[in-house]
């Protein structure tokens, strides 16, 4: 929650605008804490340089990640923006990490949570929710080269009174990154396959309230997967044909 809320007087056409100029806007950072490296984790994904800051407000908002197979959990308990009575509160975070692969086609981004819309309001009594993600390769086929940039990925949510008026009412949204399809739109060949690309995922939660209503949104659960390239068929081939040359000699031998 940011440490400096502001009362909220304004239009509903006023007041969504501002949202949304602080939603898709970068904010400086802050404050920030490095959690390092983690991996190489099977089947060989390594994630480098975790780190996560805030332009608004103390950090810890995500909280130390958890590595799986593919990827990193995180299951922030402070994370969460409100307003009460015509105030207005923006939450940001963002995250930043590297991640090597012998092929990496793609990265998901999976968040959730709960908000709660309460009291006598209009739509202008609202919560969203979003995330931007930038990706960034810096090395193909375990070749050092200049950074490519991948574009952006985005999604939001966003609900309001007195049409989503509830208490603790889960949200989801997911954020798919075409690594692979990216990389190609670049001119790269199916080939060349993205080793370490470098990510940058800027989130926001933003409460709007009224006189009379109550807003607020929280983050809960935050889960980034990779999806690592499988081997070429002529790989494939290549290894069944080593695999049955080893049985072959084996059975040789004990002639």
């Amino acid at each position: 929650m940011s440490r400096t809320s502001r009362r909220f007087f304004s239009a509903s056409a006023a007041a969504l605008g501002i949202a949304l100029i602080g939603f898709f806007s970068s904010t400086a950072s802050a404050a920030s804490i490095s959690y390092g490296n983690f991996g190489p984790v099977p089947p060989g994904v390594t994630f480098l340089n975790v780190q996560e800051s805030s332009g608004t407000d103390p950090v810890p908002l995500y909280g130390p990640p958890v590595a799986f197979a593919t990827g990193l959990d995180f299951d922030p308990t402070s994370f969460g923006a409100s307003g009460a009575g015509g105030a207005a509160d923006l939450t940001d975070g963002q995250l930043n990490f590297t991640v090597m692969a012998s092929n990496i086609t793609s990265m998901n981004v999976a968040e959730s949570g709960a908000y709660t819309l309460s009291g006598i309001g209009t739509p202008a009594t609202r919560v969203l929710a979003g995330a931007i993600v930038r990706g960034s390769v810096t090395q193909i086929n375990g070749v050092n080269v200049a950074p490519v940039d991948l574009g952006t990925a985005n999604a939001s949510v966003a609900f309001s009174l007195p049409f989503n008026a509830g208490v603790a009412v889960p949200w989801s949204i997911s954020i798919p990154f075409n690594v692979a399809g990216a990389l190609a739109a670049q001119g790269f060949g199916a080939n060349q396959h993205a080793t370490k690309v470098d990510f940058a995922i800027n989130n926001q939660l933003i409460a709007l309230s009224e006189p009379g209503s109550v807003a607020s949104i929280s983050k809960q659960d935050f889960v980034i997967t990779t999806q690592p390239g499988v081997p070429e068929p002529a790989t494939l081939g290549l290894a069944g044909m080593a695999l049955c040359g080893m049985a072959i000699a084996a059975r040789q031998r004990k002639s």
